[in-house]
């Protein structure tokens, strides 16, 4: 079983998109009996006659050249997987396949376009670099010093919410001077963090200063100094983790499913993999079309990424597993609240990964 699971994810990958009949190593010998082989699977023992070692552009030119092959299966799979909830997946495991692209190569295409633009967006609009700018009641700290802008040291305090010859309120003006007093203690001039405020302010009372949650206050205050002054460095983790941690999501949506289904008996563990690799997939599509409309301006498009998932699932739901109305609303509102928390789970944990990595090089270095 696992060499079947080994040589599908293999040819998903784009390994065996040369047709029936071609072989690349025409001539040579099988690699498990010896026997001279001419075509894809030896004619003696039946075993693979492919080779994989081969670069990684290699492959993915190949799965790429596969998908949007002349046959027309990308064509007939995306306007069906897109406008038609659960048609494709049903008539996939109906057993008509060869019209279709398989379900895995597809999920494998467009998680990778999808990350792939979603770093290159969010790095063009300065997602990933982040500067002290928090806005508290009106009031924010503007990334300017009283010596000159351009070194990132938020100083200067405005508020948006007056003009320059209207007088603060005492409420306001107090805190106005306490977040300038903040924003000084914790802020060097060079742009760094200040180490020592963070040590002074992980406890408020001095007999706790040596306890165990004091440090750990310590610990985590240096981290997020050392990502916050290394960036770079922490966007190129998440850049790194998110899509990986974002393949947790797949065998999640199978779980809940098979939960969803649990005594059915003409739902099997198969047929939710390729329903949640089909869901995925076509989630994939929409927000990578979401990022086209916010580069456009269309801020509304957030109100159809919020909106689309469910329906979409409802509908899927009840043409897969053929579903009635109620039943599916339930499953879909357990599965998209699960999936929800899940997903909160793994930015938490993209961002905490991230940190981390930034601190054990660069965390002793940065100590004042």
């Amino acid at each position: 079983m696992s060499d079947e699971l080994e040589t599908g994810a293999l040819a998903s990958a784009g390994g065996l998109s040369s047709p029936e009949g071609e072989y690349e190593n025409a001539g040579t010998a099988c690699r498990n009996c010896g026997t001279i082989v001419n075509r894809r699977y030896c004619g003696h023992c039946g075993q693979l006659a492919q080779s994989f070692h081969r670069p990684v552009w290699h492959l993915f030119s190949e799965m790429v050249g596969d998908f949007f092959a002349l046959d027309g299966r990308a064509m007939r799979t995306l306007p069906a997987l897109i406008f038609r909830p659960g048609r494709v997946t049903r008539t996939y495991l109906d057993g008509k396949r060869q019209r279709f692209v398989p379900p895995f190569r597809l999920f494998l295409l467009t998680s990778f376009l999808y990350f792939l633009g979603l770093f290159a967006f969010g790095d063009s609009q300065g997602w990933f670099h982040w500067y002290a700018n928090p806005a508290v009641d009106g009031i924010t700290l503007d990334n300017t010093t009283a010596e000159g802008a351009g070194n990132g040291v938020p100083l200067v305090i405005q508020d948006l919410n007056r003009s320059d010859d209207e007088p603060l309120d005492p409420e306001a003006e107090a805190l106005l001077k306490q977040s300038q007093e903040n924003v000084k203690r914790f802020f060097l001039e060079d742009g760094r963090i200040n180490r020592a405020a963070i040590d002074e302010s992980a406890c408020d009372e001095p007999e706790e200063q040596e306890s165990g949650s004091c440090e750990f206050m310590r610990m985590v205050g240096h981290r997020l100094a050392d990502a916050y002054e290394n960036q770079g460095m922490l966007f190129a983790s998440i850049q790194s983790w998110a899509p990986r941690l974002a393949l947790i999501c797949l065998p999640v949506l199978v779980f809940l499913l098979t939960l969803s289904y649990p005594f059915s008996k003409r739902a099997y563990v198969y047929d939710h993999i390729i329903t949640a690799m089909h869901f995925q997939s076509w989630l994939y599509i929409l927000l990578g079309v979401g990022l086209v409309f916010l580069w456009l301006g269309q801020v509304w498009f957030v109100i159809v990424l919020m909106l689309a998932p469910p329906v979409y699932l409802y509908r899927m739901l009840r043409v897969v597993y053929d579903s009635g109305r109620f039943l599916s609303v339930f499953r879909t509102f357990m599965i998209m609240s699960s999936l929800n928390v899940v997903l909160l789970l793994l930015v938490i944990a993209t961002l905490v990964l991230g940190v981390a990595d930034t601190s054990p090089i660069l965390g002793g270095a940065s100590q004042n």
